[in-house]
């Protein structure tokens, strides 16, 4: 009769099937989670710049709805709002130049012009702009106002 040999199986122990990792399955693993992490680390960025814009541009109309009702409140026989608006920035905390304001008045011919008409100021209609600008990021908002006894 012939000779018979048993087959042996491979048990979980075998030293040779527990070497770990190689290096290149290690760099091919850091490699596939950074280019996941960073796409999604780039989009957190985006994410948290662009709030942080909303929130200073609903700052930036906070204030200046602030100082238009200030202006809107103030006598009308005011000729230079300049003191309510820089009060409305100030109050903020900000620097008076932050805010910026122009007057014009309503001419005959029904145009605006920066330079006062013959009448005294409170007789007149007034076009008040209001400007405010952020200090710290680049937004700036205006609104105009009309006022006068119409």
């Amino acid at each position: 009769m012939g000779h018979v040999e048993a087959a042996t199986a491979v048990s979980d122990e075998d030293p040779a099937r527990d070497r770990g990792s190689t290096f290149v399955e290690v760099v091919v693993t850091i490699v596939l989670v950074g280019v996941i992490i960073v796409p999604l680390l780039a989009a957190v960025r985006t994410s948290i710049r662009a709030s942080s814009v909303a929130e200073s541009a609903a700052v930036v109309e906070t204030v200046l709805v602030n100082a238009v009702d200030r202006v809107n409140r103030a006598a009308i026989t005011d000729c230079d709002f300049t003191g309510e608006v820089k009060a409305a920035v100030e109050t903020r905390g900000w620097p008076a130049g932050a805010a910026t304001v122009e007057h014009a008045y309503l001419q005959s011919d029904g145009s605006w012009s920066p330079t006062q008409g013959p009448l005294d100021c409170e007789d007149q209609v007034r076009l008040i702009t209001v400007t405010i600008t952020h200090p710290d990021a680049n937004i700036t908002r205006t609104l105009e106002v009309v006022k006068g006894d119409l």
